[in-house]
């Protein structure tokens, strides 16, 4: 039951960095100069995609995916060593 329970936070985690980086990160100030939107053109026709604000949407959904994963495992890492310390300074009392 613990192991479900530390997954689900771990899913949970994830998912509620990918919401605050989706909520704060944007590739481009909004709205867009004249410039950024017809480099967004040429990027998008270049890629073949004919919408190019769903190819806006999606680069930004893919980037900020990029940055919660790494967030994750930096909170991961971090905790780690937390948990890691903390373990190393209850032994050192007890002893």
């Amino acid at each position: 039951m613990a192991t479900l329970a530390r997954r689900i936070f771990k899913v949970l985690l994830f998912a509620g960095l990918f919401v605050v980086s989706m909520r704060f990160v944007h590739t481009y100030p909004l709205p867009m100069t004249i410039d950024q939107q017809q480099r967004l053109l040429e990027l998008s026709s270049r890629f073949g995609v004919g919408d190019s604000e769903a190819f806006y949407l999606a680069v930004v959904a893919v980037i900020n995916l990029l940055l919660a994963a790494l967030e994750y495992l930096l909170v991961m890492k971090l905790w780690r060593i937390c948990r890691a310390r903390h373990r190393s300074t209850h032994e050192a009392r007890s002893d």
